[in-house]
């Protein structure tokens, strides 16, 4: 069995890349693991400095108000092309957050077909449905949000957990102060650099 770093690097890789190398140097193969987990570490930081939640943060404070009636929520969302918007107190507290499901849910439709298909005919019960129906009554709670000072890893767990597209980020108290959008998040990774 070959022995291998933490990282995962292969005494026989430090070799055969020591042998690769032009030219003669003068360092062990224990030399050459430890100049490359520092060159590893640093390699990852620079990659990956600017993808935390302080970096990709929009202060975007566009959120619902628990009292606003859907009508007013879809009003809402459709002039921000918005999917998702936060909903918070008057104080900016994170109570929830409404999405395009929420809508859905509440008309017994699993997708927007699925309702358009419903709503076909002008169904008046859906236009009394979101008239009369207040988005605390639909919202889903808790909200998953990101720390203001969150990591890279935070923003990945938060988006594998739920299917928005933005999330917002609060400060200590759970009080929003921006979002980061899903397309930020993934445009940081300048894959032109990667490839």
């Amino acid at each position: 069995m070959t022995d291998a770093a933490p990282n995962g690097l292969p005494e026989e890789d430090i070799r055969a890349a020591m042998r690769a190398m032009s030219g003669y140097i003068d360092i062990t193969p224990e030399d050459f693991r430890e100049i490359y987990e520092l060159a590893h570490e640093h390699a990852i930081k620079r990659l990956f400095a600017k993808m935390d939640v302080p970096h990709l943060m929009r202060r975007d404070l566009s959120a619902l108000r628990p009292d606003q009636s859907l009508t007013e929520a879809a009003e809402q969302m459709a002039l921000m092309h918005a999917h998702t918007l936060p909903v918070v107190d008057e104080s900016g507290l994170v109570l929830g957050d409404v999405s395009e499901w929420n809508f859905l849910r509440g008309y017994g439709a699993d997708t927007f077909f699925s309702l358009v298909f419903r709503l076909m005919a002008h169904d008046e019960r859906f236009i009394t449905y979101c008239e009369r129906t207040t988005v605390a009554e639909v919202m889903t709670r808790p909200a998953v949000t990101l720390p203001e000072h969150g990591t890279f890893a935070d923003i990945v767990s938060a988006f594998h957990r739920v299917e928005e597209k933005r999330l917002p980020v609060v400060d200590a108290n759970n009080r929003i102060i921006g979002v980061v959008m899903r397309r930020d998040f993934l445009e940081s990774f300048h894959w032109d650099q990667w490839l």
